[in-house]
């Protein structure tokens, strides 16, 4: 058994073991459709004119009336609990792939970081399901993940990644 931590916001959620990972913080999450945060909704403006009545609300989507799978850009940061990591950083939901790492930056000078993804993560090793006592794993089934080594312990990191949504 290995206690994990799940953070979610806006629809993405992070799971780590807490062994390796904590105080997981998604700092921004902004959705490349309109360019602005998944939690705005400003730019839906007040009415749309449809047809032709002004009071017509205006929900944009897609034709299956759901708005899922666009890109995102989501920033995070999170505490390297011990050098030499093994269990993945798991986007356990919302997201369905990585498309790529934009960046990332680390709180200790001079000591590297390494950041590997993959887009083969599982649970863990015995379900398929999220189970809260079961360590995410880089291979097994299809969810996004990333690997984050670091030279140091306790080492904060935060990172930008490009998500395909869910």
């Amino acid at each position: 058994m290995v206690a994990t931590t799940t953070t979610t916001e806006n629809g993405i959620s992070i799971k780590v073991a807490d062994s390796d990972f904590t105080l997981v913080d998604i700092l921004a999450d902004i959705d490349l459709r309109q360019g602005t945060p998944v939690d705005e909704t400003t730019w839906l403006g007040a009415s749309y004119p449809g047809d032709g009545a002004l009071t017509d609300s205006f929900g944009p989507q897609q034709t299956d009336r759901a708005n899922n799978g666009g890109p995102r850009l989501v920033t995070f940061t999170v505490n390297v609990v011990q050098a030499a990591t093994v269990e993945p950083l798991l986007f356990s939901a919302g997201a369905s792939k990585i498309l790529g790492i934009i960046g990332y930056a680390s709180a200790t000078a001079a000591k590297d970081v390494t950041i590997t993804m993959t887009n083969t993560g599982s649970f863990g090793a015995t379900t398929a399901t999220d189970e809260a006592d079961e360590a995410p794993l880089s291979t097994g089934a299809a969810l996004p993940c990333l690997i984050i080594d670091s030279e140091s312990a306790n080492q904060v990191v935060q990172v930008t990644v490009l998500l395909l949504g869910a």
